[in-house]
């Protein structure tokens, strides 16, 4: 009996595990999300991880998760909204950073060697879905149906895991595959990952999929492998690798050329003009700004301007806003994901004439939502989590393809910040179980060795 009990718990904690992880990126499934992550909590406690050895090595983590209470009670200028708020979003990030311990601090105990691999295909399963479904559409109607999402509503859905699930396979293939098979298995995944954004056009998710591939690739190129490969060898790789890149620019401007070309012309038109005043009054007063400075309205100069109202160009006029609206309010607006549109009608007095939902910056936005200090600590959170990656593959024990997991992960995921709100929703969660998963391996292995 008590076999068959611990036989259950085995699988439901893997069950729970397996199952959460895509359906982060799987639409309308966030009872399922929620349910996966009470079952996985329950099962890890009866693990009994050393979590006091977790957070001894990431203090700065406990002092994070303080600050967020000292926020919502002290700071928050409508409690109940801001206790909602948190309920939504901050307190899933302590829970997935808890979870994400004590799930590796368990299974660094089990000393699986292909571990990573199966990370990694848990996060890229939405993106087979896509890829599957994308197959069955042009099939169909007996074209390539670019832009198609399948059953996901937004790109980011393929973008994000692609992101992870691509460090993840790159690290398995440099530092744990023992086997050829293994290696042209992962390789074989990686470029799932940079085909399932790259067909449904998004430019940020298949940029930054290559970009965490090339982090990782770099980095044991050009510092783990001096006395193994030689310099023309390298020379191969990189041009081999800027082959690669300039292969899926020309595909997606095939696929749209309007999205993927005259980029740099629609940011610089962002950067122009008032931006709050912009977003308050309308185009016009961008127009107006434009026309000041001597600026002819040509036809390319007009696409710039809508892409203001939605496109390239909306999202650097939002960044500038927000980093304006942030120092309005730099304790936050009660931990809110629309703390942005709060604060910009406030500003305009009214609600602003182009409506835009977020500054499209996840450092910006988790500024407004949880105020500048808030901000600031999560950053130190991520730069603690690299340097302790950084750390664990510079010992070169057990634990190094960890570290460089962790370590390439939590660098491109806040440049990814940059650029996108990532920092909310199911992409919070998601960095806060990884990050510490991560960790939770690394720390099982250095006690092991």
């Amino acid at each position: 009996m008590n076999s068959s009990i611990k036989n259950i718990h085995k699988g439901l904690f893997f069950l729970s595990l397996f199952a959460l992880i895509p359906l982060w990126n799987i639409p309308h499934t966030i009872a399922g999300r929620y349910i996966c992550e009470g079952i996985l909590l329950l099962t890890t406690i009866f693990y009994k991880p050393n979590w006091k050895l977790f957070f001894q090595n990431v203090k700065i983590l406990l002092v994070f998760f303080i600050y967020l209470l000292i926020h919502l009670i002290f700071f928050s200028k409508n409690f109940n909204t801001a206790f909602s708020n948190f309920r939504g979003e901050w307190m899933h990030f302590i829970l997935f950073s808890i979870i994400g311990a004590g799930v590796g601090l368990t299974l660094g105990k089990k000393n699986n060697p292909k571990i990573l691999l199966y990370l990694a295909i848990a996060f890229s399963i939405p993106l087979y879905i896509h890829l599957i479904l994308f197959l069955y559409k042009g099939l169909s109607i007996g074209a390539i149906p670019w832009g198609y999402w399948g059953i996901n509503e937004i790109h980011g859905d393929f973008g994000y895991p692609a992101l992870e699930a691509g460090i993840l396979l790159l690290t398995f293939c440099l530092y744990q595959a023992q086997k050829k098979s293994e290696r042209y298995l992962a390789i074989a995944l990686l470029g799932f990952c940079i085909l399932s954004p790259l067909l449904a056009t998004s430019r940020g998710g298949t940029g930054f999929t290559i970009a965490g591939i090339l982090f990782v690739f770099m980095y044991h190129l050009l510092n783990r492998s001096k006395s193994k490969i030689s310099i023309s060898k390298k020379a191969a790789y990189i041009l081999a690798t800027l082959f690669l890149m300039l292969g899926v620019y020309k595909v997606g401007m095939i696929s749209s050329p309007d999205r993927w070309g005259g980029i740099i012309s629609r940011l610089s038109i962002g950067l122009q003009g008032n931006p709050s005043e912009t977003y308050c009054i309308g185009i016009e007063a961008l127009k107006s700004a434009l026309k000041e400075k001597g600026i002819i309205i040509t036809p390319e100069i007009q696409k710039g301007l809508d892409s203001v109202v939605d496109g390239d160009g909306a999202r650097m006029m939002a960044a500038r806003s927000g980093s304006i609206m942030a120092l309005k309010n730099p304790m936050g607006i009660d931990q809110s994901k629309q703390a942005y549109q709060q604060a910009i009608t406030a500003f305009c007095g009214n609600p602003p004439k182009i409506f835009i939902a977020h500054a499209h910056n996840g450092w910006i936005d988790t500024a407004l939502g949880i105020g500048i200090p808030g901000a600031i600590l999560l950053l130190l959170v991520l730069l603690k989590y690299a340097q302790l990656g950084y750390k664990a593959l510079q010992e070169n024990l057990a634990g190094s393809a960890y570290g460089v997991a962790l370590f390439g992960s939590s660098i491109m995921w806040i440049f990814r910040g940059l650029l996108d709100s990532t920092m909310r929703d199911q992409m919070l969660e998601m960095q806060s179980f990884i990050f510490a998963l991560l960790l939770g391996l690394i720390l099982s292995a250095r006690n092991k060795s």
